[in-house]
């Protein structure tokens, strides 16, 4: 069985939180430190190629708040839990949760299509004239402008609702998607992504692998113009074969961006 290739981007974060209950005669501690909260947020808003934060209130859930990271390395996603946690609005967010994986890319359909040219030029798959092809053509693929931004993503402004769940792909008897040959798994996959394209301005979508990371195998950030798009696409999508056969879901979580010069509104409420 061949894995397909994956080209790796952006590490990314997305912590969860409630909102600390409000205490008698503590306004003014509170107020102070959720404006701690919307500094770092301003200075986070847009790094450039180091990468940006922004701030989500989610409705349901179990959580009131979700922060998503975008960095270039583990280290840099470390220093922003540090800073999270040692500022002074922390007293104010109760961490519920986190979740950790990186953006990526995977190419079935080049995967195939790079098995089958070796095929033909019997290039053994694994050896070293097949790394060096793979290596060349991972560094074309590289130097395309829509794979840098598929890599390294950011929230249109004019999608400013979000929703993000967790996957994983079945191993089950009669399941077991990592079992299936590399042309079936191509296909379903070229067949999932029409599906959503026809979603293309409604609907942003951000893939990130876990594998190694964290508890599931992918996460998904979709970012949208109304919530109902996020029904509608993961409800067609459910009829993918990709998804009615082999996908297993975690928990989702909604709910819309919050501007930074919005955050004391919005976590405290109208003055």
């Amino acid at each position: 069985m061949i894995a397909p290739l994956v080209l790796d981007g952006w590490f990314l974060l997305h912590q969860f939180f409630r909102l600390a209950p409000a205490r008698e005669g503590d306004s003014v501690s509170r107020t102070k430190a959720i404006a701690e909260l919307r500094d770092l947020l301003r200075e986070w808003e847009d790094l450039g190629d180091e990468g940006w934060s922004g701030l989500y209130r989610i409705v349901g859930g179990g959580s009131d708040v979700m922060m998503v990271h975008f960095r270039p390395s583990l280290e840099s996603l470390g220093e922003v839990e540090r800073r999270v946690s040692s500022s002074p609005f922390s007293g104010e967010l109760v961490f519920t949760d986190d979740y950790l994986s990186v953006v990526e890319l995977s190419m079935y359909h080049l995967t195939a299509t790079m098995v089958e040219r070796a095929n033909a030029e019997g290039v053994e798959v694994g050896s070293e004239p097949w790394r060096e092809m793979v290596d060349a053509q991972l560094q074309e693929e590289l130097a395309k402008r829509y794979v840098q931004d598929r890599l390294h993503p950011t929230q249109p402004e004019e999608l400013p609702y979000v929703c993000f769940y967790p996957m994983d792909k079945r191993r089950n008897e009669g399941q077991n998607w990592y079992r299936l040959p590399l042309e079936e798994r191509a296909s379903m996959m070229r067949d999932h992504g029409a599906t959503g394209r026809r979603y293309a301005g409604r609907i942003s979508q951000v893939i990130s692998g876990s594998m190694g990371f964290d508890d599931w195998e992918w996460a998904v950030t979709l970012f949208g113009r109304s919530p109902n798009d996020f029904k509608e696409l993961i409800a067609e999508m459910r009829y993918d074969e990709v998804s009615a056969v082999y996908a297993e879901f975690g928990s989702f979580w909604v709910g819309y961006r919050v501007p930074v010069a919005g955050v004391e509104s919005e976590l405290l409420g109208p003055s």
